[in-house]
């Protein structure tokens, strides 16, 4: 087993009402690479649709994730679900949002688990590639130290069989 997580085939889900978002987002990323590997690009078009491929799929890195859907709130309630009902504490969400007011972003930042908040009129290509770029190495740092975290709890539980081994061996003498 590895003791660092390479990220491979990094994947960034899309989830916006609005096909032009899409398509402006795949034309922003089309070149975008990481470690080597073209960044793939994967949409939902609700946020039930996301959640249902983010269960398919939990590997997937980043989420850009719209504010407004099907309801007002559609994307900050798919935020606590991610977080809470799928548990998926790695992903890192992008959130994006045309209407600024309807979600505020200190409140928004603070109240939710989300990375990154990027108005979509402030939003260009280079900031959006920079954002991704960024968040696919956190995720990655994310998913290293987790991996790390693993190893350090398998070599503490051999060590305390090792040495409740040698207390008992030791005992029986």
């Amino acid at each position: 087993m590895s003791n660092t997580y390479k990220l491979n085939h990094p994947t960034v889900l899309v989830v916006d009402d609005e096909d032009d978002v899409h398509q402006i987002t795949k034309i922003s990323l089309r070149s975008l690479t990481y470690n080597g590997d073209r960044v793939r690009v994967v949409s939902a078009y609700s946020a039930e649709e996301a959640l249902s491929i983010l269960r398919a799929e939990p590997h997937i890195a980043v989420t850009l994730l719209d504010v407004v859907m099907e309801s007002d709130h559609a994307g900050l309630d798919a935020c606590r679900s991610i977080r809470e009902e799928l548990k998926n504490k790695f992903v890192r969400i992008l959130l994006r949002t045309g209407q600024p007011g309807r979600a505020p972003e200190e409140a928004v930042v603070r109240d939710y688990e989300i990375d990154g908040y990027l108005p979509k009129a402030e939003l260009t290509s280079l900031r959006l590639t920079t954002m991704v770029r960024t968040a696919l190495k956190a995720y990655e740092e994310l998913r290293d130290l987790e991996l790390r975290r693993r190893s350090l709890e398998t070599l503490h539980e051999s060590v305390r069989e090792l040495d409740s081994e040698v207390v008992w061996s030791g005992f029986l003498k």
